[in-house]
Formats: structure tokens, C-alpha cells, sequence
């Protein structure tokens, strides 16, 4: 464990004294007592001045900024009479994380068809990541290609029929079919990888299609190839899905993917336009095999997760818990950038989820009249690693989680206009739906269905962990309108996430609108409130494919 006498601590820098004066100053707003729309959001900013501030160096899992974030969270909640739910008594629980860095002077991949041989260029061509298994990554073997990689029966879909893909390398499509539901098709493509293993792939080639190169460009590999793979390591030392049977893969640009599908004698072009056509793609041997080899190094880190509990006030149904859930960290220093600001604050993302939690608790607290069902408050560790904290508390909770009724996760409200609708992501799937609906509208805004989903939001961020236990989950984001105005200063969604998402400019200086964050923690209070003294717990409706998924 790397501990805070190991680095310079950006607190005790002396040219930061002035900073940490003013911070000091701001965050004694917070102590203000409970009483005003006006009061939340003062104390709102005071949350976000520190969580988001240079000091924190970007909060990245396991570094110096997101312990004392961490601790900043638990000074809050034992202020607020919040009980400690981590381990050994304490508000901390702690992960061990084994991480792999990519040696990125070793990449290297070639394809052969008889005599024709091909050399691909690294992070031109393909890309591949820093591997927590193995230091020597290397895999060698006929090609099958097997569409999306997807089986999927609640969907009635299967790419691996009349192929056989044991010690072989997998070649397959990112993403899913067209026709797929958007969200259960991201559960399917998200699973793709233990399908392959299931039917003995030793590798996986992965090629970017043209609807994933909207949402996610190959040439973004470059932003964080050298950002260390995390995985959490259980109690007996083994890396949690880390997927050692795979023996090295690689992904491939959509121009690499037609050079690889020529040398096979095939067009990718017209598998591409197959399945705009809404045809499955064929399975067959492409003929042609690969060699992929790389090299990483390993280190080990901990991070925590922050638990506390406020104990319900109705004798039977408080051993029940409301779980609401945000994410501490985001991704650290950019070394990747030459010249310029290299912090990347995460001020939306997620500073902004962990003040409306805050901002819930306190209201809840103050209110005068503790709600029937205990309030369980998470604050998760490495969600940009891959919903990792979130994960781990869902395999190791801290209370029996068959008792966890529901979660509500806050995650990235992009806070920067003057927004009066909501989305809510996965309402039509449980009974909360109309408590969140009947909360928006109280509040005087707007619930509206999934104005993008292609993008699959349910399933990419921390609810997700908790969905695949069999938990009824939400996640509530502004939205902004198809035709509202914005003022000179301020910033759509849209533009937020083009110009600002995973990036040094996602920081204090943005527009921040606190009086409508104000609104949002009202109405997550409201939800959360409503749900812990309900009679019933939520329950999955009877249709939803999330009914279907429990992992317990």
C-alpha cells in the first residue's frame, strides 16, 4: 500500500496554502443547519469546491486525492450521524487491486493466409491492453469469426452455431445486432467474452464497427493506453474475472478489420451492411491466423469504498435497505497531454453524484423523521476502471443482500444549464417507476423516456452491479430539450459530453447551475424516502428482461 508519507502530499504543498485557506473557509458552509432550497445549494458548491479541486489530483483509484476524498466522505457522514458500515467497525472498506501496465514498445500482431503475410501497425491498426494474469501475453492460432460473439437466449440469438472456436481465436464484431433492445443487447455484448470461453477460445480479436465508432472512436485507445487495468483480488488472492483463458487479444480499427476480412477472401464492408439490414452475420473459419504478443507490468494498490447506514425507525423493516450509490473516483493526471492542464477534476463526473448523495443524507437526517427502511449509503471506488467497487461491495456486502430493496445510483448530472426534464434509467423495469415519475413531477420537472439508447446507459455504470444481483435499480441524469435555449454562458448535455467528458476541462470553472442541483437532490431524496416507507419492496416488473439475470 502506497501511503500518504510515500508522496508529496498536495495538501502540505506550500504554494497551495492560500487554496487550502479558501477551501477551508468554503467547506465550513456545509456545516450551515438544514433549512432552505437556498441552503442546499450553497452547501452543494461547498462539496464540489473540494471534490473537484486541483488538490485532489483527480481522484484516480488507489492515489493520495482519493484517499482524502474517501475521508472527506466519512467526516461527513459520522457529522451527520450516519453509522459506519465498512469493515472492522469503521466507514472504509477496503479493495486489494492487482494492476497491469501496457510496455507500450511491446505490442505486436501479424496475420498469415498461406504465404501472404501482414504486419499491423500499434495503435494505428490494433490496440490491446495491459493484461493482469500473465507479464507475457502471447497467443498464436486459426481465426473463426463469430459475428457479435453473442448467445443469447432470452433474445432467442446465438452467433456461435456450426462453428467450433476450442483453441482457436475469436473474431468477432463489437457491439450487438441492430435489432437488439438496446439495454439487454449491452448486457449480452458485455458477456460476450465468457460465451468465448464457455466454447474454449484461447484469444479474441475484436473489430469496431461504424455504429460503435460513433459512440466510442478507435483512435480514443491512444487517451488511455497507459492507464493501468485494475481487477479486485478476493480473499484467497485470485483476480476476480480476470478471464485467463483468453491468452492475449487485440482490437482492430474498422480499416485493419477489412484488410484482416480481405486476406480471408471476405468483405467486412458487406457483413457491415448485412447487419443494417438486420441479418445475422454468418460464423464461419476465415483461413487465416494470427500471432498477438505483449508485455505488462504488475503492481498492486487498495482503494476504498465508503459505507454507512442510517438505521430505519420501524423495528421490522429496518433490518431492509435502500441502497444509494455514487462513485468517488474518476481518472487522474493525463500524461498523455503535452502541454497544458493535465488534471482531470471530474467536477460532473462524479463530484457532482457524490454532493447529491451527501446532499440526500443531510436532508434525510434533518428532516425530523428517519424514514422505516435503513438508508445504506456506498460511495464506490473505481467505476472507471470498470464498475469495480460497486462490484466487489455487490459480491462482499456489508449487509445480508438478499435485505437490499433497491438502489438509486447517482452518477456524472451534468448540472450546467437550467434543465427541467429527468431521465430515468431503468424506471420501466421495476415497480419505482411511478414513485419517480410522481417525484419528478413534484419537483416541477419532467420524466421522458431514453432519448439515446443506443448508448446503453443502464448497464454502464454502478446499478449495474447491483441489477445483476437481482436488485431493482435507477439512475436519474438531466436532460436537456430538442429545442431549449441556452443563455451565452451556458452548456447543453450534448456539448458537455463532446467537449468535456474524461477531460481536464470537466472541472469548477464550467457553468454550474447549483439552484437546479438543488431540485435534483430534492427529488432523489424524495425517491429514496418514498421507497424506504413503502409497505412493499420494488419489484421487477413481470416483462423485464432484468428479472431474469440474478447472479446470487
Amino acid at each position: 500500500m502506497m501511503t500518504l508519507f510515500q508522496l508529496q502530499n498536495p495538501l502540505t504543498m506550500p504554494h497551495n496554502t492560500s487554496r487550502l485557506i479558501q477551501l477551508l473557509i468554503l467547506t465550513l458552509l456545509i456545516n450551515l443547519p438544514y433549512s432552505s432550497h437556498a441552503q442546499t445549494a450553497k452547501r452543494f458548491e461547498a462539496h464540489m469546491d473540494f471534490l473537484a479541486s486541483d488538490l485532489l489530483q483527480g481522484r484516480d483509484t488507489g492515489s493520495v486525492g482519493h484517499e482524502i476524498a474517501s475521508q472527506y466522505i466519512a467526516t461527513e457522514f459520522a457529522k451527520m450521524g450516519i453509522l459506519p458500515a465498512g469493515d472492522d467497525g469503521g466507514y472504509m472498506q477496503r479493495i486489494d487491486f492487482k494492476s497491469a501496465v501496457l510496455d507500450l514498445d511491446s505490442p505486436k500482431m501479424s496475420l498469415r493466409h498461406g504465404k501472404d503475410e501482414l504486419e499491423l501497425e500499434f495503435l494505428e491498426e490494433f490496440a490491446v491492453s495491459a493484461d493482469v494474469n500473465r507479464l507475457q501475453s502471447m497467443v498464436s492460432g486459426e481465426l473463426v469469426f463469430v459475428g457479435f460473439g453473442i448467445d443469447a437466449p432470452f433474445l432467442n440469438y446465438n452467433d456461435f452455431t456450426g462453428v467450433d472456436v476450442k483453441g482457436k481465436i475469436a473474431v468477432v464484431l463489437r457491439g450487438k445486432p441492430n435489432h437488439f433492445p438496446s439495454e439487454e443487447g449491452s448486457h449480452y455484448a458485455r458477456t460476450s467474452t465468457e460465451s468465448m470461453i464457455d466454447r474454449g477460445a484461447i484469444g479474441v480479436i475484436a473489430i469496431s464497427t461504424p455504429t460503435i465508432e460513433k459512440i466510442w472512436a478507435f483512435s480514443r485507445a491512444k487517451e488511455y493506453i497507459d492507464k493501468p487495468r485494475i481487477k479486485w483480488v478476493n480473499k484467497g488472492g485470485a483476480v476476480h474475472k480476470g478471464n485467463p483463458e483468453i491468452q492475449a487479444s487485440a482490437s482492430l480499427s474498422i480499416d485493419a478489420g477489412k484488410k484482416l476480412f480481405a486476406l480471408a477472401g471476405l468483405d467486412l464492408e458487406k457483413v457491415f451492411a448485412q447487419i443494417e439490414a438486420g441479418e445475422k452475420p454468418q460464423a464461419q473459419v476465415m483461413n487465416v491466423s494470427a500471432d498477438i504478443s505483449y508485455a505488462s507490468t504488475h503492481d498492486v494498490t487498495d482503494s476504498p469504498n465508503v459505507v454507512g447506514i442510517l438505521e430505519g425507525s420501524d423495528e421490522v423493516l429496518k433490518h431492509e435497505y435502500v441502497l444509494l450509490s455514487a462513485h468517488t473516483d474518476h481518472i487522474g493526471v493525463s500524461s498523455h497531454i503535452d502541454i497544458g492542464d493535465k488534471i482531470n477534476n471530474g467536477a460532473m463526473d462524479n463530484a457532482a453524484g457524490v454532493s447529491t448523495l451527501l446532499e440526500m443524507a443531510h436532508q434525510i437526517t434533518q428532516s425530523g423523521k428517519r424514514p422505516k427502511r435503513s438508508i445504506l449509503l456506498t460511495m464506490v471506488t473505481a467505476e472507471e476502471k470498470g464498475l469495480l467497487g460497486s462490484d466487489y461491495f455487490a459480491n462482499n456486502p456489508t449487509v445480508p443482500l438478499e435485505s437490499i430493496v433497491a438502489n438509486v445510483n447517482l452518477d456524472m448530472p451534468v448540472l450546467t444549464n437550467a434543465f427541467d426534464q429527468l431521465i430515468g434509467f431503468g424506471s420501466e423495469h421495476s415497480s419505482m417507476g411511478t414513485v419517480i415519475e410522481q417525484a419528478t413531477i413534484k419537483n416541477g420537472m419532467r420524466l421522458i423516456p431514453d432519448p439515446m439508447p443506443e448508448q446503453s446507459i443502464f448497464v454502464r455504470s454502478d446499478q449495474y452491479s447491483f441489477v445483476k444481483k437481482g436488485i431493482p435499480a435507477v439512475y436519474l441524469v438531466p436532460a436537456d430539450q430538442a429545442d431549449m435555449k441556452f443563455d451565452d454562458h451556458e452548456i447543453s448535455s450534448a456539448e458537455f459530453l463532446v467537449e468535456h467528458y474524461h477531460k481536464p476541462s470537466d472541472q469548477l470553472d464550467l457553468p454550474i447551475n447549483y439552484d437546479v442541483a438543488a431540485k435534483f437532490v430534492a427529488i432523489n431524496a424524495a425517491i429514496a424516502t418514498e421507497i424506504a416507507n413503502a409497505e412493499a419492496r420494488p419489484q421487477w416488473n413481470k416483462d423485464s428482461f432484468f428479472a431474469t439475470i440474478d447472479e446470487q
